[in-house]
Parts: C-alpha cells; sequence; structure tokens
C-alpha cells in the first residue's frame, strides 16, 4: 500500500452537516468525515466516468486497495506547512500538577500538530507539560440563502457555514494499490473540488483546489517523514485511528478490547436523483471517532446504508491507523 497526502485549499465558505446534531443545518463541523469524501468521489466518478467510474471505486474499497483518512486541518507559517492530526484519545499514567486554565485547554483541545507528537508522548508518559496550539484554522459564520418554491413566496433561512481563514485548509491521507489508481484519485479531488464537498454545495459552499499531492514514500520533511514511518509501521504498541470508522461484527468484539474511544453518528440522506423519487434517509450507525486508541487493527467495511433503492448506497467504513508507541 501507498500512501500519499492531498493538500486542499478552500476557495470560500464550507458547509460541513454534523449528524449527531438536531440543529445541523445552523452549525458546521471544520472538518468532513471519510465517508463524506467517499460518497462525494464516487458521484464525481459517476458523471465523469459514468456507473463504470462508480464501481470501479467501490470494487477498490471493497478489496482494501482504496484507504481514505478523515480531512485534518492544515496552516501555513513562516513559508511552511503545519500539518494536524486528531487528539488521541489517550489517558496518561502519571500524575501530574496541571494548572486550572491549561488542563481545560487541553480538554477543549482536538487536534495536535504532527511535530508535536513527541512532546504530547512525553507528557503522557509525566516528563513534560504539553502546551496545546489554541489557535484558529478559521470562524463560523451565518449566512440567509432564500427557499423558493413553485407558486409560493420565498422564504429565508439561516445556513451554518465555517471560513477557513487564507492560511489554513484542509488534508486527507490516502492509500493506494498502484501509482496509476494514486492518479485517478488525484483527478476525481481535482474535479470533486469544482462543484464542492458537504451540503449546500448547490448554493457555491464547500468548493476548493487541490493545492498539493505529497507521495509520503518521499517524505518533502520531518512532519512527512514521521507520517510515513507512522503509516507503515510493522508492530506497533497502538493504533491511532485517523478514519471515522466501524469494525465489521466479526471484529467489534477484539478491536474494543483496551480501546479508548469516543462515538460519532453517522445518518444523512442519499444524495442521488437516480435511487429514489423522493430523499431517502440512510441507516443511523455509531461510528469509532477519529482519535480512537486501539490495540488491535482492524479492516472494516463498506455498510450498505439505505435497504433498496435503484441501486446500491455504500456508507464508507475502511480505516487508515497510525501506528505509536504511547
Amino acid at each position: 500500500m501507498d500512501y500519499c497526502l492531498f493538500k486542499l485549499r478552500f476557495d470560500g465558505a464550507v458547509h460541513f452537516g454534523q449528524s449527531d446534531s438536531a440543529l445541523s443545518l445552523y452549525t458546521s463541523a471544520d472538518h468532513f468525515y471519510a465517508d463524506t469524501l467517499f460518497s462525494a468521489l464516487c458521484h464525481t466518478a459517476g458523471t465523469l466516468y459514468g456507473e463504470a467510474g462508480i464501481e470501479r471505486l467501490c470494487a477498490q474499497a471493497q478489496a482494501g486497495e482504496l484507504l481514505l483518512s478523515d480531512s485534518m486541518p492544515w496552516r501555513e507559517r513562516n513559508g511552511n506547512d503545519i500539518y494536524y492530526l486528531p487528539k488521541p484519545c489517550a489517558t496518561s499514567s502519571h500524575k501530574q500538577d496541571i494548572p486550572a486554565h491549561l488542563r481545560k485547554a487541553i480538554k477543549k483541545l482536538a487536534w495536535i500538530p504532527v511535530q508535536d507528537m513527541g512532546a504530547f508522548e512525553q507528557s503522557l508518559q509525566g516528563e513534560q507539560l504539553y502546551m496545546p496550539d489554541e489557535e484558529a484554522f478559521g470562524v463560523m459564520e451565518n449566512r440567509t440563502l432564500a427557499a423558493v418554491s413553485d407558486g409560493e413566496d420565498t422564504r429565508p433561512y439561516q445556513v451554518g457555514v465555517y471560513r477557513f481563514f487564507p492560511s489554513c485548509g484542509l488534508y486527507v491521507i490516502a492509500g493506494c494499490a498502484s501509482k496509476a489508481q494514486q492518479e485517478e484519485l488525484a483527478q476525481l479531488i481535482a474535479a470533486l473540488g469544482l462543484g464542492g464537498i458537504g451540503g449546500k454545495v448547490s448554493s457555491g459552499f464547500g468548493t476548493f483546489t487541490l493545492d498539493r499531492v505529497i507521495d509520503l514514500n518521499h517524505p518533502v520533511d520531518a512532519q512527512t517523514g514521521w507520517l510515513r514511518d507512522a503509516l507503515t509501521q510493522p508492530d506497533p504498541r497502538h493504533h491511532l485511528l485517523l478514519t471515522t470508522s466501524l469494525p465489521t461484527d466479526e471484529e467489534l468484539e477484539t478491536v474494543l478490547e483496551d480501546a479508548q474511544y469516543q462515538l460519532v453518528r453517522r445518518g444523512g440522506y442519499v444524495q442521488s436523483d437516480t435511487f429514489s423519487h423522493t430523499p431517502q434517509r440512510k441507516c443511523t450507525q455509531y461510528f469509532l471517532a477519529a482519535g480512537a486508541m486501539l490495540e488491535h487493527s482492524f479492516e472494516g467495511a463498506l455498510y450498505d446504508a439505505v435497504p433498496s433503492g435503484r441501486h446500491p448506497v455504500y456508507r464508507y467504513s475502511k480505516p487508515i491507523t497510525l501506528g505509536v508507541s504511547f
């Protein structure tokens, strides 16, 4: 498996609905999950290559030849890219006297720079205090849109959006079985950026440009070197989950043994005009959130998201993990 990093730069505001929130229209997350990306790639593949393109993408994922992480933030600082990872669900076995303000900051912390993972590990071992980076990647905004129906008055409604600062954006890590597959994936991601990802793309939200592709077999700095080593660790002490995903029934008991994790609700609606004449709700599942610390890795699956329709609708759940020593 060869891994690469896709750096995305967003052109405007985004709306990443939170399926675990009753007010998902009025709020927005600051990143999207791997299942959202896979669904959007399938739609793009269908537009570019027809049904054969979708079938090829699904077959690659089913066979474990295509792996996707959740999106994660990056920041440019002093001409250099800084890549962030989800904060590991790891607890320290050493008691430390931590000031109250620092304890609160660490509790709220969602992302840790790759270059700080060593310092974070030392803090878990009681060797030093980790000082979190509390700098934001963007700002939340509210937008007023108009709903227009035949024969009815225009009705305004509010949508919550997130706008990245010019020096920030998101990246994803992908695993591909071949160089040709990696190049095709880059083409799909670039084409997806023209239409946008997330909700309300018809209103212009979620568009991006593929700013950079890094082959992690050939690291460009210490961060990407660390990622390559962690992605290819042969027998790690723990596995840090980068993909919000769910083990199969056969894997679940083993994976959850001594694991530290949080759960995320995955739901939503089918975004396909060819599936049904009316909007169809996807089944609800609870996935392990990215950042979970696992003793055992797993293969996952593509789950049927809707019982019946004109064509299958899958929810992506094939994980990427990092091998870590803490």
